[in-house]
């Protein structure tokens, strides 16, 4: 009752500044919401781009599951490095033109015959991959040879994984990824498409080994 009071003596003192002016509209805040009073227009802005952004920005709808796509990606004779970037691109949606840094807007892929996926150079001896089990003395180290026969899968995850954001959004997309040993997956409901790679990421190591 006072706020009221107090708006219809605001009003009062613009009559004698205001000659012209209709009595009625001076009480226009009578008949408005008590809220606190803001720029026309500024009660209907939302919480996502400014009114004068111009860039377009992913909606919830580009970032559904519904609307990702499913590629298999067949590693046999592929070249480890070179491939993993390439699948780390569609999952990141960088093949896309509406591709945007912190948005889910890529694709989810499969990688088959993860055991046949090729290095080059000496890498299939001397390279080395470590784990820690946290306890004191916990250190496992494998060569690429030694892990490719017990969890061929891994070497493809970790190759890939290296690829993407080392944050939160890196580890959501890292879950957009499927890698299995063989030909076989079990994902033929949501009929992938082929993706295949050419140039140096299929083409054998032509390089002399001394």
């Amino acid at each position: 009752m006072l706020r009221s009071l107090a708006l219809c003596i605001a009003c009062s003192g613009a009559v004698a500044y205001t000659p012209g002016m209709v009595a009625s509209s001076l009480h226009s805040c009578a008949r408005r919401n008590l809220s606190p009073l803001m720029e026309e227009g500024a009660e209907k802005m939302g919480l996502g781009m400014m009114p004068n952004q111009k860039s377009w920005m992913p909606k919830g709808a580009d970032m559904a599951a519904e609307s990702k796509k499913w590629y298999v990606v067949d590693a046999d004779g592929l070249r480890l490095g070179r491939m993993s970037s390439e699948i780390a691109k569609v999952l990141l949606g960088k093949n896309k033109p509406e591709f945007t840094p912190g948005a889910d807007v890529g694709d989810y892929v499969i990688v088959v015959n993860a055991e046949k996926v090729k290095v080059t150079g000496k890498k299939f001896e001397d390279k080395l991959y470590k784990r820690h089990s946290g306890r004191p003395g916990g250190m496992k180290i494998e060569s690429f040879k030694e892990l490719q026969n017990r969890i061929p899968e891994r070497i493809v995850e970790k190759a890939i994984a290296g690829m993407l954001p080392h944050n939160a959004h890196g580890r959501n997309l890292f879950r957009n990824l499927k890698v299995y040993k063989g030909s076989q997956h079990p994902h033929d409901a949501q009929s992938p498409e082929s993706l295949e790679f050419s140039g140096l990421t299929s083409e054998p190591d032509k390089r002399r080994i001394l």
